[in-house]
């Protein structure tokens, strides 16, 4: 019933489909390539997420005078914000399955 699902209109205004925001479906190809692009577009955000901390972690690594104790705490630090990253885009772009 309407009054039952209504409530769930929220949820069509926060939309993770940024390939159907770009282009429209009948430009991407078949329905495989649609779907095989929505379902790793996630993952190659949070590749270029983690490229990008990787990146900042080792210049501040290289351009730091003591490497002993430092490169152990950015080791640690960088885990944590990967870890970080990992669970909100997954939280937000991977559809739930129950």
């Amino acid at each position: 019933h309407e009054d039952f699902t209504r409530w769930m209109d929220i949820m069509d205004a926060i939309s993770f489909d940024f390939l159907g925001l770009t282009y429209p479906d009948s430009c991407i190809g078949s329905m495989r390539a649609r779907l095989l692009i929505s379902a790793l577009w996630p993952c190659a955000a949070f590749l270029l997420i983690a490229a990008a901390i990787a990146c900042h972690a080792f210049a501040q690594w290289l351009l730091s005078g003591r490497t002993d104790n430092l490169r152990r705490d950015l080791v640690r630090a960088t885990q944590s914000r990967l870890i970080y990253w990992a669970i909100l885009v997954a939280y937000l772009v991977l559809p739930s399955v129950s």
